[in-house]
């Protein structure tokens, strides 16, 4: 499954014969452990009048930290550990969690422009960003698209789960088309978009997660994925699905010198190795890692693994911090 595959399910499955799921339901009946972060909350305003919603805990070296499409900020909750040594900050993504988005939309380059006001607003230098999926590809336009506010406030990136461009190839992008023509009639049309959104938990919403992720997954967190992927309007979805489908930043990424950091499951069906390891030779400075047996929802399965990373990227970024003023300018990345 890729983007394509996800949105065929939202859009043509929706009338999927419960009889193929009832096996399913009593795996996800354990309560969710989504929990709203503990720490400061703002409300951010972006240029083209949408609001981004952030969480802050911790302290030390900022860590940003962006979900996937259909997930909200509160999936991080297994990364809470990292604000024993950084000021981790999780974003709900336009159209996700908290956040709405503005005139453009909850694309991929609204995305990126929200992160110029996130790092603006809260005066954020010497940052380490990391995204999972979607939020990897905002990562990607904010790299390529913002480049000077790169230079001026971020000392490392990181990839969890995504790619450079959209996994499904050029035959998906045949797909924008239709897409914008749904999106226009959930639009016009939203009472009807809703009735024809709405399966029932541990339905539709059970059978597309649990094909996102690995071999042994824990049940637990299937049902924070299904909880997240219920909570998106169909609206905000089909307005995102068009901007799947064009990104392509890889050609553009080799000006990032950066440390950079990229993980992947083995397993992975929505943005499979080949999109990494095509991420890590874009990125001079790259390391990567694949993840046994692992599927998409990485920071799900294997928060281990994804926190080792996070902690070993902001190790490597440190060196590239912003001297005290007076001491000259900021060191530039080595290639």
């Amino acid at each position: 499954m890729n983007w394509l595959g996800l949105a065929a399910g939202l859009v043509i499955g929706a009338g999927a014969e419960r009889v193929a799921t009832r096996g399913l339901r009593s795996d996800t009946d354990s309560p969710s452990r989504l929990e709203p972060a503990p720490g400061t909350r703002h409300h951010i305003e972006t240029p083209d009048g949408g609001v981004l919603h952030v969480t802050e805990y911790g302290s030390g070296p900022p860590l940003v930290l962006l979900h996937g499409v259909t997930l909200r900020a509160d999936i991080w909750h297994h990364q809470h550990v990292l604000a024993e040594n950084a000021r981790v900050i999780a974003v709900d993504l336009l159209g996700h969690g908290d956040s709405s988005p503005g005139r453009h939309g909850p694309t991929i380059g609204a995305g990126a422009r929200a992160i110029v006001a996130l790092l603006e607003y809260l005066d954020l230098t010497d940052v380490v960003i990391a995204g999972h999926s979607m939020g990897g590809m905002v990562l990607g336009r904010f790299i390529v698209d913002h480049p000077e506010v790169l230079d001026e406030r971020v000392i490392g990136v990181g990839f969890i789960s995504t790619a450079g461009r959209n996994p499904g190839g050029k035959s998906t992008k045949l797909l924008k088309p239709v897409a914008g023509q749904l999106h226009r009639i959930a639009v016009r049309y939203p009472r009807l978009a809703r009735r024809l959104a709405d399966v029932p938990p541990n339905d539709l919403g059970q059978i597309l997660v649990r094909s996102t992720f690995g071999s042994e997954p824990d049940l637990a967190d299937i049902r924070e994925a299904v909880e997240a992927f219920e909570a998106i309007s169909i609206e905000n979805f089909l307005a995102i699905a068009p901007s799947l489908l064009d990104h392509d930043v890889l050609d553009r990424l080799s000006s990032c010198t950066l440390p950079a950091a990229i993980i992947v499951g083995s397993r992975d069906p929505m943005t499979p190795p080949k999109e990494s390891r095509l991420l890590a030779k874009a990125l001079p400075n790259s390391t990567l890692e694949i993840v046994p047996d692992a599927g998409h929802q990485l920071m799900l399965e294997r928060p281990d693994e994804v926190n080792a990373m996070l902690g070993e990227l902001l190790a490597r970024a440190a060196v590239h911090r912003r001297p005290p003023p007076g001491n000259g300018r900021r060191r530039k990345a080595s290639k």
